[in-house]
């Protein structure tokens, strides 16, 4: 059991490594990351300018949309690289033959990829945005040390949840060897769907209602909600356990696909 424990950690290390060597890519993340918040931030701005009927105070909407930009799984994001484009381009080069053939399962090699890639741009891309938005655009920090604990511990859960919702996205490459207007569909509906731009409480009450029994909102609803304050006491506990429940329905999804698609897989390149 601890050789098994001691050669996953290893591979996750590898993964952190690897995504080390290119620091670059830290630096021009941030920096598109700061830009998309700005925009967002002047259009909010602008939208609330020229309202007449605020559906929430502006300080609590624009640390909710600002944060849910620092920390966006639709977007470029470590539980999207792993288990979409790197398997895509694995199957499409051949190379997926070699994973296929390790001893730890395919699965828990993307898993054990993605979780190190999330460590990592937490601590350089995802953390310092957020400070920076904290202190130049005047962004709230969260509610008090409740919210900070519950937003950390939702922050985990729905990487788990849009982890299993791209290892679902990964299935297809398996099928098609191409998933980039599959990838772009499923960015548009995650950032409408799981309020990562737009508040449910922005949308008509029927549609909302039809949101909010998707999982979806366990990647960003819940834990904005959460950080803004929204969501507190009790309510924050039932979220989260609401989270955690769509964490385990789709990773039962994916792996019933993934057993189905490995079946039907067809290894192109060398």
């Amino acid at each position: 059991m601890m050789q098994a424990a001691q050669r996953l950690v290893g591979m996750s290390r590898i993964a952190v490594r690897q995504r080390m060597q290119f620091r670059f890519d830290f630096i021009m993340t941030l920096v598109s990351t700061l830009m998309f918040s700005v925009l967002y931030f002047m259009l909010w701005q602008a939208i609330y300018k020229y309202s007449t009927d605020s559906v929430l105070p502006w300080q609590q909407l624009i640390t909710y949309v600002m944060i849910g930009q620092a920390i966006n799984f639709a977007r470029w994001s470590p539980a999207e690289r792993a288990p979409t484009y790197e398997v895509a381009r694995r199957v499409k080069s051949g190379d997926i033959a070699l994973d296929l053939i390790r001893p730890v399962d395919f699965q828990v090699q993307r898993f054990l990829e993605a979780a190190g890639f999330f460590v990592v741009e937490m601590l350089w891309v995802n953390i310092p945005a957020m400070l920076l938005l904290i202190f130049i655009l005047g962004i709230s920090p969260p509610a008090d040390l409740y919210a900070a604990l519950g937003f950390m511990v939702s922050l985990l859960i729905g990487f788990l949840v849009a982890f299993s919702l791209n290892s679902i996205v990964m299935m297809i490459s398996f099928l098609t060897t191409n998933t980039f207007g599959v990838q772009i569909a499923k960015r548009a509906v995650v950032d409408i769907f799981a309020g990562t731009l737009i508040p449910f409480e922005f949308f008509p009450a029927a549609m909302r209602t039809v949101m909010e029994y998707l999982p979806f909102q366990a990647m960003a609803y819940i834990p904005l909600s959460i950080y803004t304050g929204r969501l507190t006491g009790w309510h924050m506990v039932e979220s989260l356990f609401e989270q955690l429940a769509w964490a385990i329905v789709m990773i039962i999804i994916s792996r019933l696909l993934w057993m189905k698609a490995a079946k039907r897989l067809t290894i192109n390149g060398g």
